[in-house]
């Protein structure tokens, strides 16, 4: 028995003593990847003591170098001021340092407060750590936009992100959140850029902190509904959506794109009942509401009720002259008014009589003049899609093929 536990004895000493063999060769190496390198070849063989002493040391060596680069850019700083010779410091390096520096430093203390071989939470680098890392996070946001200045969206998002998920780590608890101004613009564009990679789940939790923030609510809410409409692949998707859409609204019922991400959600969904109610609230509270009037306005256009569509969308004309959307739809309800008029009157024959003729023409002349103002808003060609092919159409219609005016418009459907 007793050389059973000697035995025993001899392996916890002969892996004690490995585990510090391993921190006195990463203390040796000054090198951080090689460093880093010969930690995680050892890993499995060591205790939660050893890993955090280990990672600790890696701390040291990724600190060191934001020290020594920070040192250069704050010289620099003053010799630019005085007019004196600046140095060239390793920014790729500085930025990566900072990065591995806080990643080392949260795995150290993960392990810092696992319990020792005596069942004991003792943790040692816990408050070093903390102070001395939590102040250079902003090095990440200046990663991030020196990636994205570069063109490289990848390696920006990840230092963005990695500033947002930081402001929640265990390591900095006990910081002083409420300095942290740059939080929800950063989160923000770390939403986007998650957007953009098609990363929805981090896109909305980013989105989630940066609605915090007041100076970009607004832009983070657009961001969360773009995220959750993206999410949406089945019927139940949407009815889910539809739901979470109502909770959100009805905490805040004076949000126009709540309003209108609702809205259009009823409509595509063909709940005309719920889609009526949000509207009449709406319009109730506030008779003139753009987004109120335009969903109206498409509502109508979907089942044909192009004179009341047509009542709607000028309704919205009155509060926004210059939207180009909303003209051109005049426009639109007018063409297709005079193409069911001429369909109806054409009857079996296919021939219209002179009289409805006039009428239906001169519907089509309503309609040219108001795509020609949708045209004309139009400075940036951005809405071609809402009056181009309407007004050639129009042209054609009643112009004929070869008419100046036609062939005019005919260009900017090519």
């Amino acid at each position: 028995m007793k050389k059973v536990v000697v035995f025993a004895l001899t392996v916890l000493c002969s892996s004690t003593t490995f585990a510090q063999d391993v921190f006195k060769q990463i203390s040796k190496i000054k090198n951080y990847d090689e460093a880093s390198t010969a930690l995680k070849a050892n890993l499995s063989s060591m205790s939660a003591e050893q890993k955090a002493k280990c990672y600790n040391a890696l701390v040291d060596l990724a600190y060191s170098k934001v020290v020594k680069e920070q040192a250069t850019v704050t010289s620099n700083q003053m010799a630019a001021q005085l007019g004196t010779k600046v140095e060239p410091y390793d920014t790729v390096g500085l930025y990566t340092a900072a990065l591995k520096s806080i990643e080392d430093g949260v795995l150290c203390d993960e392990f810092d407060n696992l319990p020792n071989d005596k069942g004991k939470v003792k943790p040692k680098f816990h408050k070093s750590n903390a102070s001395r890392l939590y102040p250079i996070r902003f090095h990440l946001i200046n990663a991030g936009i020196y990636f994205q200045n570069h063109g490289d969206e990848a390696q920006s998002y990840k230092y963005l992100a990695a500033y947002v998920e930081s402001a929640s780590y265990p390591l900095f608890n006990e910081q002083d959140k409420s300095k942290d101004t740059n939080l929800g613009q950063i989160a923000y564009y770390a939403g986007r850029s998650a957007y953009i990679a098609k990363d929805y789940d981090k896109a909305e939790k980013y989105a989630d902190i940066a609605l915090k923030d007041t100076a970009y609510a607004k832009d983070a809410m657009q961001l969360k509904l773009a995220v959750m409409q993206s999410m949406l692949k089945t019927h139940s998707d949407s009815v889910n959506y539809v739901n979470k859409l109502k909770d959100l609204y009805a905490k805040d019922e004076n949000n126009d794109a709540l309003f209108s991400t609702l809205s259009s959600m009823f409509l595509s969904l063909n709940q005309a009942t719920e889609l009526n109610a949000l509207v009449e609230a709406k319009l109730a509270k506030d008779p003139n509401n753009f987004a109120a009037l335009t969903i109206l306005g498409q509502a109508d256009m979907n089942t044909h009720k192009w004179d009341d569509a047509i009542s709607y969308l000028k309704k919205a004309e009155r509060v926004q002259p210059k939207n180009v959307a909303v003209v051109g739809s005049i426009g639109n309800c007018y063409m297709y008014k005079a193409q069911e008029a001429a369909a109806k009157a054409s009857g079996k024959t296919g021939r219209l009589a002179p009289a409805a003729e006039k009428v239906i023409i001169d519907v089509y002349k309503t309609a040219i003049e108001y795509l020609e103002k949708a045209k004309e808003l139009d400075k940036d060609m951005q809405f071609k899609n809402v009056w181009a092919y309407s007004l050639y159409t129009c042209c054609y219609r009643i112009y004929g093929q070869d008419d100046a005016k036609t062939k005019e418009y005919e260009s900017f459907v090519k």
